[in-house]
């Protein structure tokens, strides 16, 4: 695999960094199997497919969204929630192209096909900020500027179907449970995957009771490639940031480094690099 620390950020593809291996459901498989199969393997993803062929994609960020549904109807099938068409690239496109499909289709996910049009990968936001680590943030010096400073969060006796409710109704990936001024822990999409899975009634539970409470923090000082080292040590996906008196500062999550990625990708050298490397030579393909 490329290393992301040794430059050359636009020679990357998308091949390189994409997470493998894929993980499948049939568009008429219960949304309840998908969601233990995503449990099981705590991935962000499955891929749909009909007649083995992908159409869709349900996604953790789906099932918040739905989640009123999805709760009420445990014959709900995967074909109701799916989003389709899923968006499938060559490995070999470059990961700036990747970045401007993301960007263009406000997703997270690409499922990635090798050289026999096969799935071979997927390439989330994730692999797209670790693909660019190297040089994209050199400009900043800490993740003051890149976090979320206002940050949903709830008290730990609120029930986890409350906290639910807020993440679905402010479209944000975690809710952050604060005690006494202080983060005690967080309430994340893969938290709802894995209750949801387990058949929990989230009425009935705290949050406190059921979110992860291994919380991974930074100080707003850390620089932003410790911060994702921090991450892909702890295998998360988000940080909450404090301050010096370990007050909570802010949240700094994959969407956040995400969207930080702009101003590097539209750096006026950025044509001529792409020249250079063949970049947006590769294509993306709707499956119906």
């Amino acid at each position: 695999m490329a290393d992301p620390s040794s430059g050359g950020t636009m020679n990357y593809t998308v091949g390189q960094f994409a997470s493998r291996p894929v993980y499948t459901v049939d568009v008429s498989a219960a949304v309840m199997e998908a969601l233990k199969l995503m449990s099981l393997k705590r991935i962000s993803c499955v891929v749909v497919l009909e007649q083995g062929e992908p159409i869709g994609i349900l996604t953790e960020r789906d099932v918040i969204f739905a989640s009123n549904w999805v709760l009420g109807q445990k014959e709900l099938q995967v074909r109701e929630v799916m989003n389709k068409p899923v968006l499938t690239v060559s490995q070999e496109m470059q990961v700036s192209r990747a970045y401007e499909v993301f960007r263009e289709h406000r997703i997270r996910h690409l499922v990635v096909l090798n050289d026999r049009l096969d799935m071979d990968g997927i390439f989330t936001q994730t692999d797209l900020v670790r693909a660019l680590r190297g040089e994209a943030f050199a400009n900043f010096q800490d993740i003051s500027g890149l976090m979320s400073a206002q940050v949903l969060h709830v008290t730990p006796d609120v029930s986890a179907r409350y906290a639910l409710s807020q993440m679905a109704r402010r479209a944000v990936s975690c809710v952050v449970v604060v005690e006494n001024g202080r983060p005690c822990g967080v309430f994340t999409e893969r938290d709802v995957v894995r209750l949801v899975a387990e058949g929990v009634d989230l009425t009935n539970v705290s949050v406190a009771t059921v979110m992860s409470s291994s919380l991974v923090t930074a100080s707003c000082s850390t620089s932003p490639d410790s911060a994702i080292g921090l991450m892909q040590n702890h295998s998360v996906r988000r940080l909450v940031v404090l301050n010096s008196d370990g007050q909570m500062a802010g949240v700094l999550t994959q969407t956040d480094l995400g969207r930080a990625l702009d101003p590097f990708m539209r750096h006026p050298v950025l044509p001529e690099l792409f020249e250079q490397a063949g970049a947006g030579k590769g294509s993306y393909a709707h499956f119906h």
